[in-house]
């Protein structure tokens, strides 16, 4: 299947930690995407060494880790670095909230891993034509987990039980580095965790944090 474009050739870049899964991605794009420029890189900061290259038309970040802990910060810096460009997720299936939050964030599509090459290629004409892509399994899937479960929510219900309980220690006043000692975890995952539950609740302080869960006693 090859999906031809009327206009100037888009530059698609994979970003994706696995060498060889993008490797393989890479290979079957080029195939079937011939108008494109595909281009691979470990993440951001590997594509942004290269000062030539320009900026992506559609970067698919191939997630490989759970959302809660990855997703959030890497998304929300190429929002940052790359405005202009339209960015699909390709990764593990996900919980309907998660897939939710993937919007709210800026991403234009997703797909999961579990698509065939024919649904790749139709997410990314998709998303390049200026559309959001989302598979039909996927909306209908939401759509009745919508009509089921829509009910007022507080904000903190979005964090997870572990990101609850950082959330707790930052309101307390602990830093990272005394978080990351009392749960065991390393110093750099209670950041990336607090880069997530910053993002999940659309706050930037700790400040911020504390009146949500100040608010959620009441």
């Amino acid at each position: 299947m090859n999906i031809h474009l009327a206009f100037r050739r888009p530059t698609v870049a994979i970003f994706d930690t696995h060498p060889a899964m993008r490797m393989g991605l890479a290979i079957l794009l080029r195939d079937n995407f011939t108008e494109a420029e595909i281009i691979e890189s470990n993440d951001m900061l590997d594509y942004r060494q290269d000062a030539g290259r320009p900026e992506p038309d559609v970067i698919i970040y191939v997630s490989h880790a759970d959302f809660e802990e990855e997703g959030y910060p890497l998304i929300s810096d190429i929002r940052q670095k790359c405005p202009g460009s339209r960015v699909i997720v390709y990764g593990s299936e996900m919980q309907p909230e998660v897939i939710i939050d993937f919007f709210r964030k800026g991403v234009n599509g997703y797909l999961s891993k579990y698509a065939d090459i024919s649904e790749m290629l139709i997410c990314i004409k998709s998303v390049i034509d200026g559309k959001r892509y989302l598979s039909g399994e996927y909306m209908a899937f939401l759509f009745e987990y919508l009509l089921a479960s829509h009910t007022p929510q507080r904000r903190s219900d979005l964090l997870t039980r572990r990101q609850k309980e950082v959330a707790d220690y930052l309101v307390q006043g602990m830093s990272t580095s005394s978080i990351a000692e009392k749960t065991g975890l390393h110093l750099s995952t209670i950041s990336t965790f607090k880069a997530a539950i910053f993002a999940k609740l659309g706050i930037d302080n700790v400040f911020a944090l504390k009146e949500i869960l100040g608010m959620n006693e009441n």
